[in-house]
């Protein structure tokens, strides 16, 4: 089964990869605040809707592959704002494909050190090389991961 590309911007695209089950958010470029929130947002409302359909744990991939920097702010956003209401929605395991740029690399880790320092919500964070290892390691854990 291939993965559906649900939505296409010039700076990443939201695909659904119903085999594992979960929700892909590949980033293809920069994104302004504006652009990364709307995305991660929309992602997020997909997600929720994937976890309707499955009735079932839903992984998130983050393919970071062409992800650039990630301001200060929005790195705070993602922690005060998003990361609640994604664990509230479920996710509990994200596997990140590496950034390949030296920016997207240091965004992706700021990330795992906020969720780490976090006493609010747990999220399981792997690193990957590829979009198949993230694949295989959410089918490994998902099947026997609560959603609650």
């Amino acid at each position: 089964m291939s993965d559906k590309t649900t939505l296409t911007e010039p700076y990443g695209t939201i695909q659904l990869a119903p085999e594992v089950p979960s929700i892909v958010l590949t980033w293809t470029g920069f994104a302004n605040s504006e652009q990364l929130r709307n995305l991660m947002d929309e992602t997020l409302r997909q997600y929720i809707g994937e976890t309707k359909r499955h009735k079932g744990p839903v992984g998130w991939i983050a393919d970071l592959q062409g992800l650039g920097a990630v301001k200060q702010v929005d790195q705070e956003w993602l922690l005060t704002h998003w990361n609640p209401r994604a664990y509230v929605a479920g996710v509990r395991y994200i596997a990140f494909v590496e950034a390949e740029s030296v920016f997207g690399k240091i965004s992706g880790k700021q990330y795992v050190t906020n969720v780490a320092q976090s006493e609010e919500f747990t999220f399981h964070i792997r690193y990957v090389p590829t979009l198949a290892a993230a694949k295989a390691w959410l089918a490994e854990v998902l099947p026997i991961t609560p959603t609650v």
